[in-house]
């Protein structure tokens, strides 16, 4: 049986959005990353935002971060209908891809925002 289309992630813009996410209360934290989830205006679509303070640490390392964060994130398959945010902790940085991937798989099944596959 053949499974159904992932929801390709789109990009969360809007600084009120982004806050209104954060303030939403319902995140998880793991040792690479802290997401943060809330329901989004759209059903059918997954938006995403990814950010890295100085604590993480110079450009370099802050930009790679994000980077790992915003690939694994696309291979995740998220529950349409959700707006999430993705706050790198400084580990992220030294970090393999598999690793994050991994990590955001076991936050978004924490959080319950795992598409269900329609077997």
């Amino acid at each position: 049986m053949a499974r159904s289309a992932a929801v390709v992630p789109d990009r969360l813009r809007n600084p009120r959005a982004v806050a209104s996410v954060l303030g939403s209360r319902r995140k998880r934290s793991g040792r690479l990353c802290v997401a943060h989830v809330a329901a989004g205006p759209d059903h059918h679509q997954v938006r995403i935002a990814v950010s890295a303070s100085r604590r993480v640490g110079k450009a370099v390392e802050r930009n790679r971060a994000k980077r790992l964060l915003r690939e694994a994130a696309r291979h995740v398959r998220w529950a349409p209908g959700i707006d999430v945010v993705l706050v790198a902790r400084p580990a992220c940085a030294t970090s393999t891809l598999s690793a994050v991937q991994r990590e955001l798989r076991e936050l978004a099944s924490a959080l319950g925002t795992l598409a269900e596959d329609g077997a």
